[in-house]
């Protein structure tokens, strides 16, 4: 596989269109479109922001060696669980991580509010 045909490939295991993914990395959808179809050589520069963005390993990306995505837990004892969790956070998009971190703040705060004792007045 090309690398041009591997940046399509990441792009739809991200369930991205091309807007969104170039999105992510300060590109259009037509310039993510001409780098998939191999009409533009895919930069040092440009490799290196998908890789950080999308959490990718570059090995992968411009030589397609190992695996597509970096382990964001690597060398941390977590349970497997866990593990999944932190991988399938790190592939979501800036946007998504926010309303993910907004659901688990909301969820903490609801759960901390039930644990402590509630005054004579009710509140």
């Amino acid at each position: 596989m090309e690398v041009h045909e591997r940046l399509r490939y990441l792009r739809e295991q991200l369930g991205l269109t091309t807007r969104a993914f170039g999105a992510g990395i300060h590109l259009s959808g037509s310039t993510i479109t001409n780098l998939e179809k191999g009409l533009r050589k895919l930069t040092l520069r440009t490799a290196e922001d998908i890789c950080r963005q999308y959490h990718v390993r570059r090995d992968w990306l411009l030589q397609g060696e190992g695996p597509v995505f970096a382990d964001p837990t690597d060398g941390l004892e977590l349970s497997e669980e866990v593990r999944q969790l932190a991988l399938q956070y790190s592939r979501l998009s800036d946007r998504d991580r926010q309303l993910i971190r907004g659901l688990i703040d909301s969820l903490t705060e609801k759960l901390y509010s039930q644990t402590l004792p509630r005054r004579p007045d009710g509140r």
